[in-house]
């Protein structure tokens, strides 16, 4: 019984490729999202306000398809510095009512909570996780269609 080998064609390196640069542009993509996301969770466009939230309700139902807590997001409502009303989205759970709450615009600009505590880390370096992947998946990219581009100028029975 004879194996056949699988020999790599220049269509399959090429599919490769193509795809492994679809990947990356895909955790880029993430990546920058990440970032802005987090550019308005710490706060760092604009001016953070201080918010006392007055009523707040659940933008998901409060359980799931299987009957368990979904624990929802919650939006809030209430007065900021100068008297206006806005509606902050995002929080985990309900503020107490005698409590200021700092609330800062994201990129898109929605209200959101400022994050408090350990959470600013994380935040912070959640975009360098996608970013490094990307990175990966595009030096990988450049590196076979490179490969993949000058392997058709070889002449015949020649190799680099």
């Amino acid at each position: 019984m004879t194996r056949q080998l699988k020999v790599r064609t220049r269509r399959h390196q090429a599919w490769g490729t193509v795809v492994c640069g679809v990947i990356a542009a895909g955790f880029l993509a993430l990546g920058v999202y990440l970032g802005l996301v987090a550019v308005g969770r710490l706060g760092l466009i604009g001016h953070p306000l201080t918010m006392r939230a007055a009523t707040c309700y659940a933008n998901v139902p409060a359980t799931t398809s299987r009957g368990g807590d979904s624990h929802p997001m919650l939006s809030c409502m209430g007065p900021v510095d100068g008297g206006r009303w806005i509606t902050a989205t995002g929080f985990s759970s309900r503020p107490r009512p005698d409590a200021s709450v700092e609330v800062a615009q994201d990129p898109w600009g929605s209200w959101v909570p400022v994050d408090q505590g350990g959470w600013k880390l994380g935040r912070a370096l959640s975009p360098l996780i996608p970013l490094a992947f990307a990175w990966v998946f595009a030096k990988w990219t450049l590196m076979n269609y490179r490969g993949w581009r000058n392997s058709s100028r070889l002449p015949t029975g020649s190799s680099e």
